[in-house]
């Protein structure tokens, strides 16, 4: 749920995943989780290795489908993403929440607002206080340019569920657009750093706080980092307005461009 929690949980994950597998070495959920943590530790083709794995051998599971579309967003292969969400949902209906939010974000990368707003529109139905959801509808008001409105939208989030610190990046990014960098800048304590050491996610909204504000060497030590945690989204990246700043930058252009070549040569 982007809350807190560092690089090390990972290692405590993995180990436990593997006393899981020791007993049952078809379980399921283990497997599901060790996606995630070769997803965010360098170990991407052992992600993609095991996500091919686990949709041969349980084609229905909608856990399976949900780190299959995550890891596609994450490679950049949207409509691959959206079709393992769309699929996700159509096994189980009741998972209408997560769906739509992860939907709404590959919408919102290509610039189709409205679909990415209809979308969340459909989750809120069904959970209208639901963060996520609300902290995505968020982002998505602020690149149609409603600041105010997204800025009060997660300050409620905040102020409903605080532990959710490692959505504090996106609310610097409206800040920063407010022109209250300082402001923004205030929000980065050591859990939100400890978080983003360790969220492909997080990471890439430090980063792009960073560029908004035009501090260049924190803005690619960022980016760099949430590459190296599995954020290859680099579709996004290349138009994500944050980045206007730095877009021409040669550092940018040479990230951009090696993932741009990784994802396009067959692996």
């Amino acid at each position: 749920m982007k809350g807190m929690g560092g690089i090390s949980f990972y290692d405590e994950a993995m180990d436990a995943c593997e006393r899981a597998l020791a007993i049952d070495p078809k379980a399921l959920e283990p497997r599901v989780t060790q996606v995630y943590i070769y997803m965010s530790s360098g170990e991407k083709q052992k992600a993609r290795e095991l996500v091919e794995q686990l949709r041969r051998e349980a084609p229905n599971d909608t856990g399976i489908r949900s780190v299959a579309g995550t890891l596609y967003r994450l490679d950049g292969r949207h409509e691959e993403a959206l079709r393992e969400f769309d699929r996700q949902l159509t096994i189980n209906p009741t998972e209408i929440a997560p769906v739509s939010y992860n939907k709404a974000r590959i919408y919102m990368y290509r610039g189709d607002y409205d679909t990415a707003i209809a979308e969340i529109e459909r989750g809120r139905a069904v959970e209208p206080d639901h963060p996520l959801l609300k902290a995505f509808h968020a982002q998505i008001l602020y690149f149609m340019g409603h600041i105010e409105e997204a800025a009060q939208m997660l300050e409620d989030v905040f102020e409903a569920v605080p532990s959710m610190r490692g959505l504090l990046p996106i609310l610097g990014i409206v800040y920063v657009a407010r022109g209250e960098a300082d402001r923004a800048n205030k929000l980065i304590d050591h859990d939100v750093i400890d978080g983003a050491c360790a969220d492909h996610d997080v990471a890439y909204w430090l980063a792009s706080m960073y560029a908004l504000e035009g501090d260049r060497a924190e803005a690619f030590n960022w980016f760099e980092r949430a590459v190296e945690l599995g954020n290859e989204n680099w579709p996004w990246f290349d138009r994500d307005p944050n980045w206007r700043l730095l877009r021409d930058d040669s550092e940018f252009q040479s990230i951009v461009a090696r993932l741009k070549a990784a994802h396009e040569t067959p692996a």
